[in-house]
């Protein structure tokens, strides 16, 4: 065998391996760069355009994540769905209305199943009613509430609607856009100079249909002041107006 030959190949093997290791390194290095300058290029453009229009960007903090989501179908639980506010066997006082201890009241005074799975959402909330938001994966389904009714410092009533996700036939994961790239989107075409945003939040929404079966999808919900949300369709940028107002 020749040895002197076998090293040189072998220094030339991790020579080269080592070269490889190192493109590999810089590319994953200026690729992180490169998105981290987007993504400032983004929030700066999305700043320029909300001043020109002198629309207010009133949120205490824009998320910065943009995880990857998928779609799905849900189906509604028909016993858990009230059209009409339901009365409570007995008002619970209205003292620490989002507590663990709270809602095993509220469900041993009432047909609420599930009470866990809702995280309170004081943006759709207003005098007198507390709206909750089903959550799915740490999630919020804007479209699938429970909302406690009160009077005189008690709850009094309320009304629900729960959702199974549906098992199979779920899209592949896919990376959402950005809060900012949302707001851009919004603000070019559909927000008047003056408007002012109070909150900005990602979430799961879809078409309403009288049917017990519902598609979602990834939505960025952005409040206004006056209480009429938009909803940005988190992978494309699509605006949808709400119809409804707060």
């Amino acid at each position: 065998m020749d040895w002197g030959r076998a090293k040189t190949i072998l220094i030339l093997s991790f020579l080269f391996l080592n070269l490889i290791l190192g493109y590999q390194l810089w590319t994953a290095r200026w690729g992180q760069l490169g998105s981290e300058s987007d993504t400032a290029f983004i929030i700066e453009e999305t700043n320029k355009l909300l001043a020109s229009k002198q629309i207010q960007l009133r949120v205490e903090e824009v998320p910065k994540d943009a995880p990857k989501l998928k779609s799905f179908t849900v189906q509604f639980d028909e016993a858990s769905r009230n059209t009409e506010i339901e009365p409570l066997d007995r008002p619970i006082k209205l003292s620490s209305p989002f507590t663990k201890s709270f809602f095993r009241e509220l469900t041993n005074r009432s047909s609420v199943r599930h009470a866990d799975q809702y995280t309170y959402d004081p943006m759709r909330s207003r005098d007198g009613i507390y709206v909750f938001n089903q959550m799915v994966d740490k999630v919020p389904l804007f479209d699938v509430t429970l909302q406690l009714y009160e009077e005189n410092g008690q709850i009094t009533g309320y009304k629900q609607a729960y959702v199974e996700v549906q098992s199979g036939g779920e899209q592949q994961e896919q990376k959402v856009i950005s809060a900012y790239t949302a707001i851009r989107s919004l603000a070019e075409n559909y927000l008047a100079e003056g408007t002012v945003i109070v909150d900005v939040k990602l979430g799961y929404h879809g078409p309403s249909f009288d049917s017990e079966t519902q598609y979602m999808l990834p939505f960025w919900r952005i409040m206004l002041e006056d209480g009429n949300p938009y909803y940005v369709q988190a992978y494309n940028g699509e605006v949808e107006e709400a119809k409804d107002k707060k």
